[in-house]
C-alpha cells in the first residue's frame, strides 16, 4: 500500500490544493451573497446551481475521460472551475452566479471522478478501502481547514476570489509534471 500512496502523491497533492479551494469558495459566496444583499431565495437559488452542475457533471465525466484520458480531463476542469470563480467576483448577479455555480458543480464532479477512479486504477480489491479512506482524509481535512481562509480574507474584495483560483490553478501543476502513468483510455461502462 505504502507503494500506492507514494505513486500517487501528486494526485493527493492536487486534490488537497482544489479542496482548500473549495472549502474557501463555499464559504466566502455565502457571506458575499449577503453582502451584496442577495435575498434568501436568490441566495438558495444560486448555491443550488452546484448541483446541477455536479449532476451534469457525474453524467458527462466518463465520456470525456474515456477521450482525453485523466490528465487533461483533469487539467480542463480544474481550469474551469478557477475561471468560473474569478468570475464570481466580475459579474454580481444571482442568476450569473447560479451559472457560474453550474460550472464549478459540474468540475467538481468530474474531478471527483477523475481523482477516485484513478486510484481505483492503482489499487488492488486488497487495499482500496485504505487508498480510498486516505484520499477522503485529505479530501475531507483540506475542505474543512479551506474554511478557516475566510477568516484572514476580506470578503467584499475580489483578493479571496484570486486566491482561490490560485489554488485552483496551482493544483494542476503535481497532476501536470507527474512522470506516474495515469490510467487508460479505455471504455467506461456506467454501472
Amino acid at each position: 500500500m505504502f507503494k500506492i500512496l507514494q505513486n500517487s502523491w501528486a494526485l493527493f497533492l492536487g486534490m488537497s490544493l482544489i479542496m482548500l479551494a473549495y472549502g474557501f469558495q463555499g464559504s466566502l459566496l455565502g457571506v458575499r451573497a449577503v453582502q451584496e444583499e442577495f435575498s434568501l431565495t436568490s441566495t438558495g437559488f444560486m448555491m443550488s446551481g452546484y448541483f446541477v452542475g455536479y449532476f451534469l457533471g457525474a453524467k458527462y465525466i466518463t465520456t470525456i475521460i474515456s477521450r482525453v484520458g485523466h490528465i487533461r480531463s483533469f487539467a480542463a476542469f480544474a481550469s474551469f472551475a478557477s475561471v468560473a470563480i474569478l468570475a464570481h467576483s466580475i459579474v454580481i448577479n444571482p442568476v450569473t452566479w447560479f451559472l457560474f455555480r453550474v460550472i464549478t458543480g459540474l468540475s467538481m464532479a468530474s474531478i471527483y471522478t477523475i481523482a477516485e477512479s484513478w486510484l481505483n486504477d492503482r489499487s488492488s480489491n486488497k487495499n482500496r478501502g485504505s487508498v480510498l479512506s486516505i484520499y477522503m482524509i485529505i479530501l475531507y481535512g483540506s475542505m474543512g481547514f479551506g474554511m478557516f481562509f475566510l477568516n484572514f480574507s476580506a470578503p467584499e474584495n475580489f483578493e479571496p476570489f484570486i486566491l482561490i483560483s490560485l489554488l485552483m490553478s496551482v493544483a494542476l501543476i503535481p497532476i501536470l509534471m507527474t512522470k506516474r502513468k495515469a490510467p487508460s483510455f479505455k471504455k467506461i461502462l456506467p454501472m
